[in-house]
């Protein structure tokens, strides 16, 4: 069994850090420091623990917060090549990976109140392990100051640091502060996207995809425009970013972010679709069929999913999408699809007996195929 995660922040992790942090300030009570690190760690979190050591090195570190930063960032390895696991290798000099995450928590926590110098240090930082979460209490004080100088962190040579400037201005970024006012107004941040979308690294443009879709959940037209205008003169690294960036819009089956994507919603069309069975065994398989149809006069890409709507507890019915077949057809052709689906017991979904009902989504048009009777699911359950 994998070790959890958590234990990146172990004790070895912990006396590593100490051991740097000593060798680069003889005042460090390196033992200490270990004491404390380790007091009350094994019940907490991966996240609570870093939060934990940065509290750690606030109590062992010079109070002057300048001072201290200069001691961490004299223990940092070199920056980390594209291609770094972000893990600590004992063989490297310096620290880097998640082993100097308590380091960016620490500037999250302590920093605030001293922009320039906290954005030089996660400059520094980010090379070894992702500011993205410290950064953004500082961009959500000082958005003007901040904006200004990510402007000039997107032609940064660092990959890492060009990284920062999109994935630390996602509105939505998970597990990270959510930046209201980039929410709200989007288009503060789409010049910095601009920038970055052609970016020599897939770890960069990855990034600008990322932010996009955080974009899409609350302004999904704008974000179709954006790609729609980065795919007029498309390069496959662009593709590439602009199906990544839509991916959610594409599940939520949005039509002008599919028409983005080739998938027209006028000519190609279902033409029949019929349920194998009215009534369902749970543990069984739900059998469908369809029949799709290109009535244009020359040839264009489909998408075809398959909509399942459960029924809950209260007896409403929740729909989830499921990805069937895409492709092309040629012009005037017509295809039958068959779809089976396997409802059985899984961890993530309770299901109820009763009526469920099943649609497909072509090019984004949904197509009722009728209601079907689950029944069984208590004798599973048993």
């Amino acid at each position: 069994m994998a070790e959890p995660f958590k234990e990146l922040f172990n004790q070895a992790a912990i006396e590593r850090m100490a051991s740097a942090l000593a060798e680069v300030h003889s005042g460090f009570d390196a033992a200490g420091f270990i004491v404390d690190a380790m007091d009350g760690l094994s019940d907490l979190e991966l996240k609570e623990r870093s939060f934990h050591l940065a509290r750690c090195l606030r109590r062992h570190l010079p109070e002057d917060y300048s001072v201290a930063l200069r001691i961490m960032l004299a223990t940092l390895s070199a920056p980390l090549a594209m291609d770094d696991e972000p893990l600590w290798d004992s063989r490297s000099s310096g620290l880097s990976g998640f082993i100097t995450m308590p380091f960016t928590d620490y500037v999250l926590l302590y920093g605030l109140e001293d922009f320039e110098l906290s954005m030089s240090a996660m400059k520094e930082m980010t090379c070894r392990f992702s500011a993205e979460f410290a950064i953004r209490p500082f961009i959500e004080r000082y958005e003007a100051e901040a904006m200004t100088l990510l402007t000039e962190w997107a032609e940064d040579e660092s990959a890492h640091v060009r990284r920062l400037v999109s994935e630390g201005t996602r509105p939505r970024l998970p597990w990270g502060l959510r930046l209201k006012g980039f929410i709200e107004a989007p288009e503060k941040c789409l010049p910095l996207l601009e920038k970055l979308k052609d970016d020599e690294t897939e770890y960069v443009r990855r990034s600008v995809a990322n932010h996009l879709n955080d974009i899409s959940k609350d302004h999904p037209d704008l974000v179709a425009e954006v790609c729609g205008r980065w795919l007029e003169k498309p390069s496959v690294q662009t593709e590439r970013l602009v199906r990544h960036a839509l991916r959610s819009n594409v599940k939520a089956a949005h039509l002008p972010s599919l028409a983005v994507l080739g998938y027209d919603p006028e000519h190609v069309k279902v033409v029949s679709g019929t349920l194998r069975d009215n009534r369902v065994e749970f543990g069984s398989k739900l059998g469908f069929s369809v029949e799709i149809e290109n009535s244009s006069d020359k040839a264009t890409s489909y998408m075809l999913d398959f909509i399942l709507y459960h029924r809950k507890a209260n007896g409403k019915l929740a729909p989830k999408v499921f990805k069937l077949k895409r492709g092309t057809l040629k012009a005037g052709q017509t295809l039958s699809v068959v779809g089976q689906h396997n409802i059985r017991p899984i961890t993530t979904r309770r299901y109820y007996e009763g009526e469920h009902r099943l649609a497909v989504l072509l090019n984004g048009v949904e197509t009722p195929l009728g209601s079907f009777e689950l029944v069984g699911v208590e004798e599973m359950a048993v």
